[in-house]
Formats: structure tokens, sequence, C-alpha cells
């Protein structure tokens, strides 16, 4: 198994920034991180999960967990850019309903999820403003999720909701069979304390929504468990 990580993708993990200085609303991502995350996993775990204020999140399904654009020639994911343009709940009133269910706030105490949608704004589509404004980085996001349909494209390969473990290289391969390259797991302990639950899932996608290739290398969560995941039911 390859278990290189890339450096762009090591500066994702880690959630990496760079200063506002280098890099600004004119800078253009060359393509998008989308993080998907297993809502059980998240609710299950020490942190817990509380639901939104308002809206009706899916928890049946993989939901979006960030939506953020890499450089590929300076090897990075940048943060906070500098915009003068503010985030403005209006310009996406038609995206709601839909962004409520699919990228909703899970984090207690409970609060409205337009202040995460802010979050991501001012932390990632400020990044991204040159070629996307709100409306289009948050609708990309969402295309992106509906056109990947991730929940759908490992139960095709047999991977499902069950409660059972499934190996980190049957993941891969059901993702690369999909065209999106190899994939990056990351993982919440289980009761023994190992990081063997399968939390969030990164893939690609173009400034569009569309699917984009990851030109990364696969990487699992955990090798200590003959690096397979248990995938929780919802």
């Amino acid at each position: 198994m390859n278990t290189f990580i890339p450096r762009f993708l090591l500066l994702t993990l880690s959630l990496a920034s760079l200063s506002s200085l280098v890099f600004s609303a004119e800078t253009t991502p060359d393509y998008f991180f989308i993080i998907f995350q297993w809502p059980k996993s998240k609710c299950e775990s020490k942190e817990g999960c509380c639901l939104p204020k308002k809206g009706k999140p899916v928890l049946n399904d993989f939901i979006i967990s960030e939506f953020k654009g890499v450089y590929a020639q300076e090897g990075s994911v940048p943060e906070n850019c500098t915009t003068t343009t503010k985030f403005q709940p209006s310009k996406i009133a038609d995206l709601v309903p839909n962004l409520g269910r699919y990228w909703p706030s899970l984090t207690c105490p409970r609060r409205d999820s337009k202040k995460l949608w802010k979050e991501e704004w001012v932390r990632y589509g400020s990044c991204a403003e040159s070629v996307l404004d709100q409306h289009d980085y948050f609708a990309a996001a969402l295309r992106a999720q509906k056109q990947i349909n991730l929940l759908k494209l490992l139960g095709d390969a047999g991977i499902i909701p069950n409660g059972k473990y499934y190996p980190g290289e049957a993941i891969n391969e059901a993702v690369r069979k999909a065209g999106l390259g190899d994939v990056a797991v990351t993982c919440r302990e289980d009761e023994n304390g190992l990081n063997t639950i399968l939390d969030q899932v990164f893939l690609c996608a173009t400034r569009e929504g569309n699917k984009y290739t990851c030109p990364g290398a696969f990487w699992i969560c955990d090798s200590r468990n003959g690096n397979k995941v248990k995938f929780l039911k919802p």
C-alpha cells in the first residue's frame, strides 16, 4: 500500500494556513478539496453533536464538512484571504434548504447553520473569490456533493454503513473506479481507543462543482487495525 502523503495533503490534514498578505481574493485555485463527514461518527464521539436551530440535516448520508481551494503551484490551502466582501445570507437564500440538509452545523452548543456558512466563506470562500462569488461557492459545493454521491459510490462497491469494518484499500478502489483518483480518510476513536471509525473522506472537485481526479496518494487514517475502518450505522 502506498502510504506517501503529498505535501498539499499534509497541509490540508493539518489545516495549515498561509498569510493573507500572500494570498488575496484575486488568487485563483486550481481545484477544490471537498471533505465529506459521516454524521454518526461525530455524534457518537466524545465531542458529540447538536442539531442546528433551523433546518433538517440528513443524518443517513455524507454531509459536507469543508470546501476549500487548492493552489497546486504553491502546494497550499490558504485561509482567511484579504477581501472586502462580507458574508450576506440573502445571496444564498435559494440554497438554504439544501445547505441545511447537506452542509449543516452539528457543533455544540446548538446554533444556526448560517454561522457555520459565514465561517466557511470567511475562511475558505474568500480565497476563491476571483472565480466564485458567495452564491457560486456554496452552489459548487452542493453540486459536487450531489454529483459524487459518496454513499451510493461506496454502496455500489458493497461498502455500506452497517457497523462493520472495511479495508481502506476497498474504499480507495471504489473511489478510483469512479474516476476520483485516490482517497484520504480520517477517523475517530472506537471503544478501544483506536482511530478506526470512518469520519471524513477527502475528495476533489472543480470550481464548477464537477468531479475531479485527486492528484494525491491513497492515505488511510490508521494502520493498527489492518487498515480497516468501521462504517457506523446511521
